[in-house]
């Protein structure tokens, strides 16, 4: 990702220096050097990028030079955007003086026709210094760690399309017809007379291994529809929050069978929902998926079901669908036999074929694939970092804005449907789509978004009824947690309570998008929320507390995040309008 954030700081000083050069805009002399600096050293750093993103994996000292290097580029666009804003209110302030006196404006103006005009800003050239001088440090410890010198062309915007626009269907289940019949068995049978309250089925499993997609698969068999009068499927929040599922249920519900994915909670809270549950019509039940065995004891649980991992055939069944789409039987033939040993690397894990799968549909030839066999991804022990194996070979595949772009979903919250359009207009809001203007970018993200769906980083897609376009999507629960490790400090998702203030407060100066919940408890913007002065993005969801509290904050909030590029209120219902210093600005919703 690093690669995007500095070629992204490239284009805007590119940029820039043509608007000087047209409208001869200057700030203070020895600026414009300090600008060139800039840009010479990011070149410079730039070779290394493909191999230290790549060892920061392992490497512990790589990952915090990295982590150096991105706090600094950040605050290099940040002083950027303040120079642009500069240009701006000098264009104007002199096409409002030229009106004035009744000459019409130029719209251009170059340095050798007229005398340079001088913004007086010399706290930006100073920043511009500043910051000159802490990058210059970053290219001098890059020595220290011997990166290898990428020489090729910078192919990052050329993506490889496929041949047509289909998109697989990754949904489809592999290997699990014995499991869903067993299940389908447990939640037909009788409830025991003996047993008090409803009855709790919980599926257990490690991460990635299908629980959900299992679960979906029971819950939508006809079989069910003739038994239950009603069902209900809830996804579960982390944190745990019991009013929140109760209102979910009770918006659906009068009383049925349910289904609750994925928990994670503490017996205290489950039991307090769990007592206004237990009034359910006869033979009523729950269907539960968790990751630890000790919520489902937590839970009263009356029947466990291990989901286990896929036997090595059904894990390439899986992986081979999805790798092997669209090519012929000649390229079936040549690659099969790596592709054996690659599905076996998946070590039975749906999540890890459906990914190495998507990976491998773009390599066209045996070499390709066995580098991705070859990767010394697979050597990863950490917990983590295991789970995460195949995801990291998939995501470096990527080109640079893909990553900043998938990576950036870490602000949403778990289980979170994501409105595409919404997605893509924050990728255009933040920069990631270049700097292309009008409906271009709109494309772009587009296409973004389609190539990141085509790898398996997006799943569970609702279509328009009309012209079956995808209209939102999910993200694996694995998915997130690995877009989340990726930004750990960089994106921020919190709800108004002690432990995610104390969380903020170590994150704070580095926070660059936070999504941030409010609750009838917590119906105002917290204090530390103010300290995250370098805040990028803002997404505000009050529509569970008193908005009266957001609307009087906002002109405080605007005034204090400086660098904010995008505030999304969307999930706000409410009409108002707020006056600040310089601008009015409306919202309805």
């Amino acid at each position: 990702m690093a690669g995007a954030v500095v070629s992204g700081v490239l284009e805007r000083i590119t940029l820039i220096g043509f608007q000087v050069a047209e409208n001869g805009v200057r700030l203070v002399v020895g600026a414009n050097d300090e600008v060139e600096k800039l840009s010479s050293t990011f070149r410079t750093i730039q070779a290394v990028l493909v191999d230290a993103e790549k060892r920061q994996v392992k490497e512990q000292a790589v990952k915090v030079w990295l982590d150096k290097l991105h706090n600094v580029a950040y605050d290099i666009e940040d002083v950027l955007d303040e120079w642009n804003t500069a240009i701006l209110e000098s264009q104007i302030e002199s096409d409002e003086s030229l009106s004035s006196l009744g000459r019409r404006p130029l719209v251009s103006r170059t340095p050798s026709s007229s005398i340079p005009r001088l913004v007086q800003r010399h706290d930006i050239a100073v920043k511009i210094k500043e910051l000159n001088e802490r990058l210059e440090a970053i290219a001098k410890e890059k020595d220290d760690y011997a990166f290898l010198v990428n020489l090729t062309r910078n192919n990052d915007l050329e993506l490889e399309r496929p041949k047509t626009t289909y998109f697989i269907n990754v949904s489809e289940i592999h290997g699990r017809d014995q499991d869903k019949n067993t299940l389908i068995s447990m939640l037909l049978s009788e409830n025991n007379s003996e047993d008090k309250g409803t009855p709790i089925i919980s599926i257990v499993g490690m991460g990635g291994i299908g629980k959900t997609t299992l679960a979906q698969m029971v819950y939508n068999q006809c079989e069910l529809n003739a038994y239950f009068q009603k069902k209900i499927w809830v996804s579960v929040s982390d944190p745990f929050d019991e009013m929140r599922i109760a209102k979910a249920i009770l918006e659906t519900l009068t009383g049925v069978a349910c289904c609750l994915s994925e928990l994670n909670t503490d017996e205290r809270k489950w039991q307090s929902l769990k007592d206004c549950l237990n009034s359910g019509s006869q033979g009523s039940k729950f269907l539960v998926t968790t990751l630890k065995e000790n919520v489902a004891t937590i839970m009263g649980c009356t029947k466990l079901f291990h989901l286990g991992k896929l036997s090595e055939e059904e894990c390439w069944s899986l992986f081979s669908r999805i790798a092997f789409s669209q090519r012929n039987d000649r390229e079936h033939e040549s690659l099969a036999d790596i592709g054996k040993k690659i599905a076996v690397k998946c070590k039975g894990l749906p999540l890890a074929a459906k990914t190495l799968g998507g990976l491998s549909r773009f390599k066209r030839s045996r070499e390709q694939w066995q580098r991705i066999l070859d990767s010394h991804m697979w050597e990863l022990d950490e917990a983590e970092n295991g789970l995460f194996s195949p995801l990291l070979l998939s995501y470096y595949d990527l080109p640079s804005p893909l990553r900043q772009c998938f990576s950036y979903c870490a602000v949403f919250l778990k289980d979170q449907k994501i409105e595409k359009d919404l997605l893509i207009k924050s990728w255009m809001a933040l920069g990631f789509l270049g700097e292309t203007e009008g409906n271009k970018m709109e494309i772009v993200g587009e296409e973004y978004f389609d190539y990141l769906a085509m790898r398996s980083f997006f799943q569970e897609f609702e279509k328009d009824e009309n012209d079956d376009i995808i209209i939102r999507c999910k993200m694996h629960d694995i998915v997130h947690e690995f877009a989340q490790f990726l930004r750990k400090t960089e994106c921020f998702v919190a709800s108004c309570n002690g432990y995610e203030k104390q969380r903020a407060a170590c994150y704070g100066i580095n926070v660059r998008h936070l999504t941030l919940t409010l609750d009838d408890e917590h119906f105002a913007i917290p204090g530390h929320v103010y300290n995250m002065t370098k805040l990028s993005s803002l997404v505000v969801d009050s529509s569970h507390s008193d908005r009266s509290s957001l609307i009087a904050s906002l002109p405080t909030l605007v005034d204090q995040f400086a660098c904010l590029r995008m505030l999304d209120l969307s999930d706000n219902r409410f009409r108002f309008e707020v006056q600040l210093e310089n601008f009015q600005v409306k919202w309805e919703n």
